[in-house]
């Protein structure tokens, strides 16, 4: 027989109301999991969450308690360190040291002054990145007031691949030699050198520079004192830049003469020409841009001379225009099997130019705002560099009828003009 069920009353803690009591602690829990605390996740999920924070927040969470620092330190966090977010004095970078780690292999740091007391570096500074940061590949300091008398190149990193010294400020350098000297022993892996904006650069410099044996990449865009440099562009273009593939002139005084010396730079694939926005156009120059139609057409032609007659409006000499101004006579340069050897009778003769050995290999060409750039420039290029694949001449005298030719010679290359619809 099946027993029977007790009648004896239901005792204080029945099933009911532990019933009760188990549904009150899972609305606490619910309410938990619906509003954590930070320290409720665990060490990975926190890691996840920092490696979004920057360098000066990661250093503002590790003052918050013992478990948040020792996480905010993990060597992870500190591998690519970018201070470049707010601007920083040599006594706040003394605070960040202690993160820096072995591991860390990119440093980017930004001042906002030229002060010397504020924005200046120190010999303290590097000694303690190099023994500091053993890896180090990327260095970027843009921004601060370097004393050249107290910090020397070999005061960098050697290990560094990627160095930038954007818009910093140089004193007391030396006259009698470049701050580059023998730069190619101390940083002999360095690929990428970016000085934009540095206005101390001087053009005897490119010849310390060009030594480099690795270097792949130049950003020189907006360095002023860059001109009027044939004898050093000349040397450095025809004895080093040896792998050099990505050149910036972008806002520099650097004309005809000594662009056309980066022909001989056969592993050249990118060049950047801008007119410098603080020069002023000539007058006659802006008035009278020289076009196609100024030339007449040649009239004799068998692949390895050229004839074209010279009309009285155009002298030779216009190709000297000045500091600063590029030309169709530099453009032709690349990529080109003939040069002028002589000027007789009006007549221009162009033959194969047998001193031109290396011809880069031009992919990406800029050249923006020259009022001597013309349809010129387009026919060779469509004739002579069959690698080009981006062509930009926005601002130069080239004509519309100039472009839709060489869109129609060369589709495949994208080119960009003040002619293209907004």
């Amino acid at each position: 027989m099946k027993r029977s069920r007790s009648l004896s009353p239901k005792s204080s803690s029945s099933e009911e109301d532990m019933k009760h009591i188990k549904l009150g602690d899972n609305a606490k829990a619910d309410d938990t999991v619906s509003h954590p605390h930070i320290l409720d996740f665990s060490d990975d999920v926190l890691l996840n969450i920092f490696k979004y924070l920057s360098p000066q927040d990661l250093m503002a969470i590790s003052l918050c308690c013992q478990r948040l620092s020792q996480i905010a330190r993990d060597k992870t966090l500190w591998r690519i360190v970018d201070f470049r977010g707010s601007p920083m004095v040599l006594n706040d970078l003394k605070k960040y040291m202690k993160f820096l780690q072995p591991m860390t292999t990119t440093l980017a740091i930004r001042a906002n002054s030229y002060s010397e007391k504020d924005a200046g570096l120190s010999p303290w500074f590097f000694n303690s990145i190099k023994s500091t940061c053993t890896q180090l590949k990327e260095l970027i300091i843009e921004e601060y007031y370097i004393n050249a008398d107290k910090i020397h190149i070999t005061d960098f990193p050697r290990t560094i691949k990627k160095f930038s010294l954007k818009g910093c400020k140089m004193g007391f350098l030396r006259s009698n030699k470049s701050y580059f000297f023998n730069m190619n022993f101390h940083m002999f892996d360095l690929t990428c050198l970016i000085l934009s904006n540095c206005q101390w650069l001087t053009p005897h410099s490119l010849l310390g520079i060009s030594k480099m044996p690795n270097l792949k990449e130049l950003r020189l865009n907006s360095c002023h004192s860059l001109g009027e440099c044939v004898a050093y562009a000349g040397l450095a273009t025809r004895f080093g830049f040896k792998k050099l593939e990505i050149l910036d002139l972008r806002d520099t005084a650097l004309s005809d003469s000594e662009v056309g010396f980066f022909n001989y730079t056969k592993t050249l694939t990118h060049l950047y020409l801008e007119y410098p926005s603080s020069l002023q156009f000539p007058v006659e120059h802006e008035a009278q841009p020289l076009q196609r139609e100024d030339l007449d057409e040649p009239v004799y032609e068998d692949g390895s001379l050229a004839e074209f007659l010279v009309s009285d409006e155009f002298r030779w000499a216009n190709y000297v225009l000045g500091r600063g101004l590029v030309t169709d006579r530099a453009i032709c340069t690349f990529g080109s099997s003939a040069c002028i050897h002589n000027v007789e009778d009006g007549l221009l003769e162009l033959k194969e130019n047998i001193l031109v050995f290396n011809k880069p290999n031009l992919k990406t060409l800029v050249v923006r705002r020259y009022p001597y750039v013309t349809n010129s420039s387009l026919v060779h290029l469509a004739l002579n560099v069959p690698s080009l694949e981006y062509l930009d001449v926005t601002g130069t005298s080239v004509t519309r009828q100039g472009v839709e030719t060489f869109k129609s010679q060369k589709p495949n290359v994208k080119i960009v003009s003040s002619f293209d619809e907004t």
